[in-house]
């Protein structure tokens, strides 16, 4: 299989580092510097300057990036203390990390349409680190607002159903880690190879047009489905009826 041409790659190839890897004995530095981490970084760095820069220079009107920034900031926070039931604590608590979701999947999606980049997204690797960043995360938030008893809820409401409630309730919390990252990874891998495919069958220019503009909306929505999961498995871990089976 022909290797893809990767702007990154090549550039740290020129300076004598694995760019593409080493398939026969890959090395950690060869891993660090996989394509698809190049261009994690690359996105980390993105989100870092764009925030930055919407934020130096702060107008009583907003313009430009600034307006941007604050029509992006502003529609999440409205959507996540909605979805927290007009909970403020709750939101604040839940806002950044889930903005950061939103606004980083976004931009590593968006890489797969441009020539010459890699969509981080399209490999598994990253999609499981964001989802276990995700499962983490509100597995502590349930711990910081019930304690200890926030494990009670694996029991089911009746004890005595404990041993059929258990399995179920752990396996049902697998298949979020399996639903979140193989939801992201599938489509945006899809996306690629339907590319790829009209690219090498119908040439580069007008043939491809329609499956980009399709690529977009893939990648708006399955960012903002990661995201609005993400928030919901954090609300419900944070409600107050949540652990109230036995009590």
């Amino acid at each position: 299989m022909v290797e893809p041409i990767y702007f990154l790659s090549l550039i740290l190839e020129a300076f004598g580092l694995p760019g593409y890897g080493t398939p026969n004995s890959p090395s950690v530095l060869a891993q660090v510097l996989a394509p698809y981490m190049q261009y994690s970084y690359l996105a980390f760095i993105i989100c870092i300057i764009l925030g930055v820069l919407g934020a130096s220079k702060l107008d009583l009107i907003p313009k430009g990036l600034q307006n941007i920034m604050e029509a992006f900031v502003g529609g999440v926070w409205d959507f996540i203390y909605e979805q927290t039931n007009r909970d403020k604590k709750q939101a604040e608590l839940i806002f950044p990390i889930n903005a950061t979701f939103l606004f980083y999947i976004m931009i590593c999606n968006f890489m797969g349409l441009i020539p010459g980049f890699a969509c981080p997204t399209a490999n598994l690797n990253v999609t499981l680190g964001l989802t276990a960043i995700a499962i983490a995360t509100y597995h502590l938030l349930g711990l910081r607002f019930h304690g200890i008893k926030y494990f009670k809820h694996f029991l089911g409401p009746i004890l005595w159903m404990a041993p059929i409630m258990c399995p179920i309730e752990i396996f049902s919390h697998v298949g979020r880690i399996i639903s979140l990252s193989i939801r992201l990874f599938g489509n945006m891998v899809s996306k690629e190879i339907l590319l790829s495919l009209l690219f090498m069958l119908a040439g580069p220019y007008l043939a491809p047009l329609p499956i980009m503009l399709l690529g977009v909306l893939v990648c708006i929505l399955q960012a903002f489905i990661f995201f609005v999961l993400s928030i919901c498995y954090a609300t419900e871990a944070m409600a107050p009826a949540h652990c109230d089976h036995h009590d």
